[in-house]
């Protein structure tokens, strides 16, 4: 019997899905969230002037190859680098009046002002979330990455970071 590392395993089943999702969207998205510890969302589609969707695709990839190869604080890392440099994007975009600012709750806070100025029939409980998901990922890539504090991360808080920042970046996509 032939046995695969988890990272081949990841690779395969996700191209195999990315093949039938164009026929199949629903029961693909529903095979992806069953995983769990895979990539639950297709790959980005972003206009290439604003971000890279491919650079996306392929942060998502290496979050997924370093949670498969238990290295939590390096995909907790990289997740940080992966929403703070989107929030860049977007903030140049869109908001250029605040283009130099780096901190990523800085530029959370200014893409919902954008936001919230720009789509009034949102609630502010979803423009909200935007700042939690950034302060989340801030907190825990300061308490847990390769970079800082040494911590161990555990496998489920970097599977939940990778899928809060993807959902957050396909969130904005919409408005870039």
């Amino acid at each position: 019997m032939l046995e695969f590392d988890e990272v081949k395993r990841c690779k395969i089943i996700n191209s195999i899905l990315d093949d039938i999702e164009g026929e199949f969207p629903e029961e693909t998205a529903i095979i992806r969230s069953e995983l769990g510890g895979l990539s639950a969302v297709p790959h980005a589609r972003i206009d290439p002037e604003s971000w890279n969707a491919d650079r996306l695709n392929e942060y998502i990839e290496e979050i997924d190859r370093r949670i498969a190869a238990e290295k939590n604080e390096g995909a907790v890392t990289l997740a940080y680098t992966c929403l703070e440099g989107y929030l860049k994007a977007f903030v140049k975009k869109r908001i250029p009046d605040y283009a130099g600012k780096d901190e990523i709750i800085q530029l959370s806070r200014a893409v919902q002002g954008y936001l919230r100025e720009n789509i009034k029939e949102y609630p502010d409980e979803a423009l909200n979330m935007l700042n939690h998901i950034a302060h989340t990922v801030d907190r825990t890539r300061n308490r847990f990455s390769e970079s800082h504090f040494d911590q161990k991360a555990g496998r489920w808080l970097a599977v939940f970071i990778r899928d809060l920042v993807n959902s957050e970046i396909r969130l904005l996509m919409y408005f870039l």
